[in-house]
């Protein structure tokens, strides 16, 4: 198994059992939690990750996970929204000191 890093999306996670699956290519990839980077909180469904797969007894394994910024336009159009809502807040509480 090649290790260079390949991307997908959390399709399910468990919190209480510390596991979940990312949607692969061929099948899902198992991963647990403490391959995850907790630093933004647990993972959340269709959030995009980048990993390593390793195969341990036959079944595959993500590991060293990264988190992935969304790039699609949908996301994109997210961002702006909410960086104008930030930027008008800020002004607005300015006029009403």
């Amino acid at each position: 198994m090649k290790s260079e890093f390949q991307q997908g999306k959390i399709k399910q996670y468990d919190a209480d059992r510390g596991f979940g699956f990312i949607g692969g290519v061929e099948q899902d990839i198992f991963f647990h939690i403490s391959d995850f980077p907790l630093a933004d909180g647990e993972p959340k469904r269709n959030e995009r990750v980048k990993f390593i797969v390793v195969e341990n007894d036959g079944k595959l394994r993500a590991m060293k996970i990264e988190r992935v910024e969304d790039q699609s336009a949908k996301a994109k159009k997210t961002r702006i929204v909410e960086n104008n809502k930030s930027i008008t807040n800020n002004l607005l509480s300015n006029f009403r000191k």
